[in-house]
């Protein structure tokens, strides 16, 4: 199955595409990143990772999906070679979001580069 990530999952890799309609941020620090759909967002630059169901559970701990920290989505990513694929993703969970206020934008909606 495929994981969408941005953030400290990224490894450089070229299978690269964009989740439209979200907007990257800093969840109040610089350690990590956060995304949140957001009908007016640039879209989030995102690496495609092939995953077997052992390794996302494993990722959804490490995100802390249980604790409300993150949860995982389906999403529609549009890859930069032109073809589109359906893939998992961490949005920001109900923990992040109640800090919403302090939430600083990533305006390239690249943090890998950013």
């Amino acid at each position: 199955m495929k994981l969408a990530v941005y953030g400290t999952l990224r490894k450089g890799s070229s299978n690269l595409g964009r989740i439209e309609k979200t907007t990257l941020f800093y969840p109040g620090h610089r350690r990590f990143p956060a995304m949140i759909y957001d009908e007016t967002g640039s879209g989030t630059v995102v690496e495609i990772h092939e995953v077997d169901s052992e390794t996302l559970s494993a990722y959804d701990h490490y995100e802390g999906v249980s604790a409300g920290v993150y949860q995982r989505v389906m999403a529609k990513v549009s890859m930069d070679d032109g073809t589109a694929t359906n893939a998992w993703v961490y949005l920001a969970g109900e923990k992040l979001l109640e800090c919403s206020e302090s939430f600083v934008a990533i305006a390239s909606g690249d943090w890998f580069y950013k």
